[in-house]
């Protein structure tokens, strides 16, 4: 619970000075990364659900939110084809489910994607399957833009025409 209320304050910082003062002044905001991830990861975690959504009860409510899908072994595959080696929490060391990073790796995030698949419906996220192509995935994610953000020719979402 002390990781969860760090994390809301510094997510209240976020929204407080990057979020909303763009919104305010009409802009459109990109977040990567929202309450919906501490969501997920403070739940596999063990922290109680309800206490979680009220605690990011001052969140505002984005207009479109989406989660990019992907089975755990592409995840681990992108991973270790950057990296040496697996981060501490990332994997879900701190819970102590397995003394292997990889093996604890699958486990956590295995649980943070069941999570992720019980608030798509609660919380209305458009799901982008993230093992498919980046040409398909991109084709995708300028669908799902263009139904919210209203384009002409002159000014598509990616500044070509349409």
């Amino acid at each position: 619970m002390t990781f969860s209320l760090l994390h809301a304050t510094d997510f209240a910082d976020r929204l407080l000075y990057k979020i909303i003062p763009p919104l305010k002044a009409g802009m459109i905001v990109l977040a990567d990364r929202y309450a919906y991830t501490v969501f997920t990861r403070d739940v596999t975690r063990g922290v109680d659900r309800q206490w979680v959504r009220e605690l990011y009860s001052f969140a505002v409510r984005p207009d479109l939110t989406l989660y990019f899908r992907v089975p755990i072994d592409v995840s681990l595959d992108r991973l270790m084809a950057r990296r040496v080696k697996i981060k501490f929490y990332e994997a879900g060391m701190d819970l102590g489910w397995s003394a292997n990073p990889v093996e604890s790796f699958r486990l956590f995030q295995g649980k943070v994607l069941d999570e992720y698949d019980r608030i798509v419906e609660e919380f209305g996220l458009d799901v982008v399957n993230a093992a498919t192509s980046i040409t398909e995935q991109q084709r995708l994610v300028r669908d799902l833009i263009s139904r919210h953000v209203p384009t002409t020719n002159a000014e598509a979402v990616d500044g070509q025409s349409a």
